[in-house]
């Protein structure tokens, strides 16, 4: 054989390898696409969930000072989802009037958060309804 075949049947074998690697990208990018955001918006979830349970949480142990009303935890509440960033949840506070309830009274705070007001993309996971979020301490 003489140089220039071997030139051209490295060029061949060069020029199948490129086509290979062309068809492997379009194979592999549209399933690591949908593996990425899929797991960003997995994240964006468990980061909604856990902001709802926090709330939740310092929601209830201010409303269980003798002090605070329901209007103290709506707040503190409100004020909390606003600087996570969670639009559109709803705070409720059990019982109606909180200043007028006894030491030991269970208070109740539950934190529901829309997933559709609060995910970017829905590329791979589709709303989800809402979380609900409880959270129950005695009263002071």
């Amino acid at each position: 054989m003489t140089t220039s075949s071997n030139n051209q049947k490295s060029r061949r074998q060069s020029s199948r390898r490129d086509g290979l690697a062309s068809v492997e990208l379009a194979v592999v990018l549209p399933v690591m696409l949908i593996l990425v955001m899929g797991t960003i918006e997995v994240c964006q979830r468990i980061f909604l969930r856990q902001s709802a349970v926090i709330v939740a949480y310092e929601g209830a142990r201010s409303a269980v000072r003798s002090t605070c009303s329901n209007a103290d935890v709506a707040a503190r509440c409100q004020a909390m989802l606003t600087q996570r960033n969670v639009k559109g949840a709803v705070v409720t506070v059990t019982p109606a009037d909180l200043l007028s309830q006894p030491s030991g009274t269970q208070i109740r705070v539950r934190v529901e958060v829309p997933c559709a007001s609060n995910s970017p993309t829905r590329f791979v996971l589709q709303d989800q309804g809402t979380f609900s979020v409880d959270a129950t301490m005695l009263r002071e």
